[in-house]
């Protein structure tokens, strides 16, 4: 069987096209951007500009006991692009277990073959298919280790594959955008602003156990945009727990205070802020994802201190997600100027029919069939100052996608001086989502300031950092120096760093990222010499260091246990086994990890008791890829000098 796709006759039955999402609670998406590199191995090589901007839809449906079962579902929906305008025949397109440097057999398949293609007309067209059944063992594994999965499109040309992307991660993504007025307060004690308004969208990132699909953390994200009386200060912006016609107590805070102040001289604007859910809150948001309609969000000014506009919460579900954006910069400037968008969603009827806002003014921006993207207008009057502008995709529904950010600065404004960001850890030119990322030029801030909050702040002495238009978290700032978290939603490839300092100034710059970048820390920071590491002779107190300040080795017995501390390590996709080298001799870890701290990963192992006394280089390999070569000592040790701090004053 032969199918065609043509995006002229694609319009008319999207129209048309009901299109229905699992009831399951459990809806897990992977945004994954398919390019020609990806492929190992490929025979004969496949065009280098094809590219693939596809959504994988995950639909859990889990037993009594949290145990994944029987009726789960595997969505492919993306946009293929083979550029040249020749017709392309797919005949295949799958998920298949395997590292990010091997090639794995197929596990999930969508029925394409030789026999059942489908063509690209002119090389580009919208694929929507479903697997053909789904292996519950299979799925588990996809769900516990999703960075252990690609996703790969197979054409009669290249029957081996064409494009291809590895999954990082599976994210769960709901969101409900509500309106926000004056009548939905509740008894206000000082009179409320006549036309006060606002749009609120609250974007929800469960984190679950994948074994039971327990909510074990996640994320609350506030997009608000506002329109008060002029002169208006925000002081704070809340989800309270309590239904409609009521006030209830706060409960997921933004951090807006009376000492942590919007202004807004115009009182018009928009907030944008991520809220991570702690031990403290975890049981709230489990409510929240419940039974949403039991909250609100409010947003608090100092001339109405108990709530100015409030919109209470109705059902989640899946949102629109920006996938990506042409520019994440442009100039001032008093002409209107245009940036490309992609986006994707678990609704196919929504990629071609969204509408697109920015600070919460829909603007410009026609749906082009033959790029599968959004040319977006920006407005004269929205670049006319620099700032930030937010980004937002809602669909015919309402319902808002989480923003993509754009700096927007005067050409006197930007830094001569680029960016440049290394692993914080190696100073490799290569880093990696969740991974702590140094970063290089001048006046990124006008003093040095550390974070001295969990979780980290998005802003230090007032300066921001933006990959791809996400706000990254913050370790430290300073002139010369910006240490960050780069977000977990980064994909491999090159982002776009913005740096917006407190004076304006904007310095931009290039990261190179890939799925991982093992880099371990040394004890003299500077990515050579001894390791910063701990060891232990009997597994349990780690009492010995590995390293001198200076970067030489401190020696340990042959039999210890070890704790390495690296980071660019959370997301390989390759098994560990004989992951570490000491000289010619491998070694198998015991565990490596997410330490809790963020960015930090953890890798435990043991000195094999065989090993003779002497100096010996230790490398620890993921993904095919070696980390920096740290120096470690075999020998009788001296008498430790430090011990672990007690909690007794």
């Amino acid at each position: 069987m032969k199918r065609t796709v043509g995006y002229t006759a694609l319009l008319l039955s999207l129209l048309l096209l009901t299109f229905s999402v699992s009831a399951s609670a459990e809806t897990l998406t992977a945004s994954v951007l398919l390019t020609a590199g990806g492929e190992v191995n490929p025979n004969p090589a496949p065009p280098p500009t094809a590219t693939g901007a596809f959504q994988i839809t995950v639909n859990v449906v889990r037993d009594s006991a949290g145990a994944v079962a029987t009726g789960s579902t595997i969505n492919f929906l993306g946009i293929a692009n083979f550029p040249g305008g020749a017709n392309i025949t797919v005949n295949g397109l799958h998920i298949h277990e395997g590292a990010i440097n091997a090639n794995g057999p197929v596990v999930f398949n969508t029925g394409l073959s030789g026999t059942n293609t489908l063509t690209l007309t002119g090389g580009v067209g919208l694929i929507n298919l479903n697997s053909t059944s789904v292996d519950l063992a299979a799925l588990g594994r996809m769900l516990a280790k999703p960075s252990g999965w690609y996703v790969n499109l197979h054409t009669s040309t290249n029957p081996g594959g064409a494009i291809r992307a590895q999954m990082i991660r599976l994210v769960e993504t709901a969101a409900n955008t509500v309106a926000m007025n004056t009548a939905q307060e509740v008894s206000p004690p000082t009179p409320l602003p006549n036309n006060a308004s606002g749009t609120g969208t609250i974007t929800v990132n469960p984190v679950r156990n994948p074994a039971t699909g327990e909510i074990s953390g996640g994320t609350v994200t506030f997009t608000v945009s506002f329109d008060l009386p002029a002169d208006s200060t925000v002081v704070g912006l809340h989800i309270h727990e309590q239904v409609a016609g009521s006030n209830g107590p706060v409960v997921i805070d933004t951090g807006l205070s009376g000492n942590n102040r919007l202004p807004s001289p115009t009182g018009k604007g928009t907030f944008n802020q991520e809220v991570v859910i702690t031990a403290n809150n975890l049981a709230v948001f489990r409510r929240l994802m419940a039974n949403p309609t039991g909250f609100y969000v409010n947003l608090h000014t100092l001339a109405n201190t108990a709530g100015v506009i409030r919109g209470q919460l109705t059902a989640v579900t899946a949102p629109p997600i920006i996938q990506q954006l042409t520019s994440y910069f442009v100039e001032t400037g008093s002409t209107d100027t245009q940036v490309r968008l992609v986006i994707s969603s678990t609704d196919i009827t929504a990629i071609p029919t969204s509408s697109i806002l920015i600070n919460g003014q829909q603007v410009t921006a026609p749906y082009d069939f033959a790029t599968g993207s959004y040319n977006v207008t920006i407005p004269a009057a929205l670049r006319a100052n620099a700032g930030t502008l937010v980004v937002q995709a809602r669909t015919p529904g309402g319902l808002m996608s989480a923003p993509a950010q754009i700096v927007v600065a005067p050409t006197a404004n930007v830094n001569s001086v680029a960016f440049t960001g290394v692993s914080a850890a190696r100073y490799g030119q290569t880093v990696a989502p969740d991974g702590i990322v140094a970063g290089f030029a001048t006046r990124l801030a006008s003093t040095g300031v550390p974070a001295t909050t969990t979780p980290l702040p998005f802003s230090l002495d007032g300066s921001s950092i933006f990959v791809n238009g996400v706000p990254a978290r913050l370790f430290f700032v300073s002139g010369l120096q910006a240490n960050f978290l780069l977000p977990l939603s980064i994909p491999a490839g090159p982002a776009a760093v913005n740096v917006v300092a407190r004076d304006g100034t904007v310095t931009r710059g290039t990261l190179n990222v890939a799925l991982s970048s093992p880099s371990l820390f040394t004890a003299n920071q500077t990515g050579i010499g001894a390791p910063a590491a701990v060891a232990s002779t009997d597994g349990t107190n780690f009492n010995l260091l590995l390293g001198n300040p200076d970067g030489t080795p401190r020696a340990i017995p042959p039999g210890s246990f070890v704790m390495l501390f690296g980071t660019g390590m959370n997301f390989g996709s390759t098994a560990l086994t004989n992951a570490v080298r000491i000289g010619t001799t491998d070694i198998t870890p015991m565990f490596v990890g997410a330490m809790g701290m963020a960015g930090l990963t953890q890798c435990n192992l043991q000195i094999p008791a065989s090993l003779a006394a002497g100096d010996y280089d230790l490398i620890f390999t993921m993904d095919g890829i070696a980390s920096n070569t740290v120096r470690v000592r075999i020998g009788p040790p001296p008498p430790p000098e430090w011990e672990p701090e007690s909690d007794n004053p």
